[in-house]
C-alpha cells in the first residue's frame, strides 16, 4: 500500500491535480488499503525481532491477564514475550473466550489445546514465528477473524476449510510459496470467507481451490511472483477488490472484468504490463464505469473528474 503513502501523509500542497489526488485517496480507502496496517506491521517488526522491545510483563502480570480473561472473555497476551502459551490459557474455563490476542510474541507453534477456545471469534497471531498450524484450529467453529500476518508459515495444513464462519483470513508476509496445496482452502470455508490476504508469500501459482471461495469480496495477492491470474477467478462472482500489485503479470484475464460484475477496484502497480493492452482488454471499459459510479457515490462528481488508469496503478 506504499502507493498511497505520500498522498495520505504529505501535509503540504502536493504537485498533482486535485481530481487525481481525490481518486487516489478514495482508491486507497476503497481498496481497503493496508496503509495503516503496514505502518503497524513495520512498527511491530522490532518487537518480533527483539530489538527495541519493551520489557515484557512479569509472570505474575501474565497470570493475572489469564485470570481476568475468564471474566472479560478477552485473552490479551500481545507483546508479552511469550515463547509458549502460559498455564491456564487453554483448557477448562477458556471455553467462553471471544477474543485471543497473541500478536507480537515469539510463538513457534500453537498447541492442540487451543481446541478449548470453542467460542473464540477473533484469533490474532500476527508477528510470531509460527511455521505451521495445528489441526485443532479447525475445531474453532465460531472463528470469524484469523490474523497470521508476519509469521514463517510454510504450510497451512488442511484444517482451515473446516471453518464455516471465518470471514477474514490474513496470511500476508509468510513463506507459503511457490504454491498453496489445494487442501489449504475450500470446504465450508468457501461459504463464509470474505477477505483473503496472501501478499508477500513468494507464490508463483494460485490453487484451483481459490476459485471455490464464492463469497470472497477482497483478495490481496500483492508482492508475489505470479506470472498470470487464472481464468477460474471469474467464479468469484462477489469479488469487489483485487490487489495484484508487484508481481510479474503481463495481462489480466478478460473474464475478471466481464464475469465479476461487482469488481470495481483493481491495483496492478509494479507489474510488467502494457497500459494500452490493458485498455483493450474486453470488459475493461465496463470496469472503469463501475468504478466511476462507485466513486461518484462517495464524493461530489465535480471533484472526482474523469477516472483514469491511475486507479490501476499503471502510468
Amino acid at each position: 500500500s506504499s502507493h498511497f503513502a505520500q498522498v495520505g501523509g504529505n501535509s503540504q500542497a502536493p504537485p498533482w491535480p486535485l481530481h487525481l489526488i481525490c481518486v487516489l485517496r478514495v482508491g486507497c480507502w476503497a481498496m481497503g488499503c493496508s496503509c495503516a496496517k503496514s505502518d503497524a506491521v513495520q512498527a511491530a517488526e522490532p518487537l518480533a525481532g527483539g530489538k527495541g522491545r519493551e520489557k515484557p510483563p512479569s509472570s505474575d502480570i501474565i497470570a493475572k491477564k489469564v485470570a481476568q480473561a475468564k471474566n472479560t472473555r478477552v485473552l490479551a497476551l500481545g507483546q508479552c514475550g511469550l515463547r509458549s502459551l502460559p498455564t491456564g490459557s487453554t483448557g477448562a474455563g477458556t471455553e467462553t473466550l471471544r477474543t485471543v490476542d497473541l500478536a507480537n510474541n515469539t510463538l513457534s507453534k500453537l498447541p492442540d489445546d487451543i481446541a478449548s477456545w470453542a467460542s473464540c471469534q477473533k484469533l490474532l497471531c500476527s508477528q510470531n514465528v509460527l511455521t505451521s498450524l495445528p489441526a485443532a484450529i479447525g475445531q474453532l467453529a465460531a472463528l470469524q477473524r484469523l490474523e497470521l500476518s508476519g509469521n514463517r508459515l510454510r504450510d497451512l495444513g488442511s484444517a482451515l476449510p473446516q471453518l464455516g464462519n471465518l470471514q477474514i483470513l490474513l496470511l500476508d508476509g509468510n513463506s507459503l510459496g511457490p504454491q498453496l496445496p489445494e487442501t489449504s482452502l475450500g470446504g465450508v470455508l468457501a461459504t463464509s470467507l470474505e477477505e483473503l490476504d496472501l501478499a508477500g508469500n513468494g507464490l508463483r501459482e494460485l490453487p484451483a481451490a481459490l476459485a471455490t471461495l464464492v463469497r470472497l469480496l477482497r483478495l490481496t495477492l500483492a508482492r508475489n511472483e505470479l506470472t498470470q491470474l487464472p481464468d477460474s477467478l471469474k467464479a468469484l462472482a462477489k469479488l469487489q477488490r483485487l490487489d495484484a500489485s508487484d508481481n510479474k503479470l503481463v495481462s489480466v484475464p478478460s473474464a475478471l472484468f466481464t464475469e465479476c460484475s461487482f469488481l470495481d477496484d483493481v491495483w496492478l502497480k509494479g507489474n510488467p504490463m502494457d497500459r494500452l493492452q490493458l485498455q483493450q482488454t474486453p470488459g475493461f471499459e465496463t470496469f472503469l464505469e463501475r468504478r466511476r459510479q462507485r466513486i461518484n457515490a462517495k464524493i461530489d462528481s465535480h471533484v472526482v473528474g474523469d477516472v483514469n488508469l491511475a486507479v490501476c496503478g499503471l502510468d
